[in-house]
């Protein structure tokens, strides 16, 4: 009996311990979680958690992946918003924008946010699949690259991944029309994600930086700086409809490049499929394709950057259009 006093006493002590560390400190050691789910459990924990862990600073949230041909009553029937996406988007990650993101919108003073989008078999994509895709955009798509590559090779002749052999591939490889299928699915994929950008820096008005990494890290929305003032600025102008707007890329090229080598980083790759989607307005400006993003790229992607640039730089001429058709 002395024992179970003795131990709610210490329990008590050190519960009235607790309580008297000050709000700041409690926030540092909460800015040091970042990932939602980790904050969502403190939030639960009482009413004085719950407000200090809406002032954290930076989130990373990995997203929920939904089959948008499976319905989801619960989500859908719970999915309340004061907006909502275009109806053939909103599918894609509606269980993103329901529970998640109405808990995300909590964090008014959330300066970063890292978002990460769950791999999806939607896409028809295995996880040995070499292609990355590339997107120019502000307040919508201006330009998407995709580059399926059979093989890379780094500099010291190492391969990073291989599709099987050559001879077993060649059907693979020569199939067009599978690689400008999958191009279309990621540009869904690419839309999705610039709409989640949209209606994120609509709700969370402190953002410095904000990133969205598509399924299977093939690809990344990446903005800081100027460039997110000024999409700040059209977001909080612009009405709920021209924001639900999708324009989709009119002009379509490809080509198709056996070899390339990469003289900056040395890497090598083979079978190189390259679909390039443009808006009819906005065709030739494709600088932003070229530039990393934030600077932080591993060598891998690195290397798919500079793929890019050599390709439009010194190739674009061996793109043919394919839509809309030249009679």
């Amino acid at each position: 009996m002395k024992n179970i006093v003795k131990s709610r006493k210490e329990d008590a002590d050190a519960s009235s311990s607790f309580t008297r560390l000050p709000d700041e400190i409690i926030l540092q050691v909460l800015n040091k979680l970042i990932d939602s789910k980790t904050l969502i459990c403190c939030y639960l924990v009482s009413k004085r958690f719950s407000s200090i862990v809406l002032q954290v600073d930076a989130i990373s949230f990995t997203a929920p992946f939904l089959h948008r041909r499976i319905p989801d009553e619960n989500t859908v029937s719970n999915y309340t918003p004061s907006r909502h996406l275009p109806p053939e988007l909103s599918s894609f990650y509606r269980e993103f924008f329901g529970s998640a993101y109405r808990f995300l919108s909590k964090f008014k003073g959330v300066k970063s946010l890292c978002v990460t989008l769950p791999s999806s078999s939607e896409i028809g994509i295995d996880n040995t699949s070499l292609l990355k895709w590339r997107v120019k955009f502000g307040n919508r798509i201006e330009s998407f690259i995709f580059l399926s590559p059979k093989s890379v090779r780094d500099k010291d002749g190492f391969y990073l991944n291989q599709i099987g052999d050559e001879e077993e591939n060649i059907e693979l490889i020569n199939d067009l029309f599978n690689q400008f299928d999958i191009s279309f699915q990621c540009q869904y994929e690419v839309m999705a994600s610039h709409a989640m950008l949209l209606f994120i820096l609509k709700d969370l008005p402190m953002l410095e930086e904000v990133s969205i990494t598509g399924s299977g890290r093939r690809g990344r929305l990446f903005l800081s700086g100027e460039k997110l003032r000024k999409l700040k600025e059209w977001v909080h102008s612009a009405s709920e409809t021209v924001m639900c707007h999708v324009d989709i890329p009119d002009i379509v090229r490809k080509c198709y490049i056996p070899v390339l080598k990469l003289p900056v980083s040395g890497y090598v790759m083979k079978g190189i499929h390259v679909i390039l989607m443009e808006m009819k307005d906005l065709q030739g400006g494709n600088d932003g394709l070229m530039n990393s993003n934030d600077g932080s790229e591993e060598k891998e992607e690195a290397a798919y950057t500079e793929a890019v640039m050599e390709i439009l730089n010194k190739h674009k001429g061996m793109m043919h259009t394919i839509w809309p058709r030249v009679i």
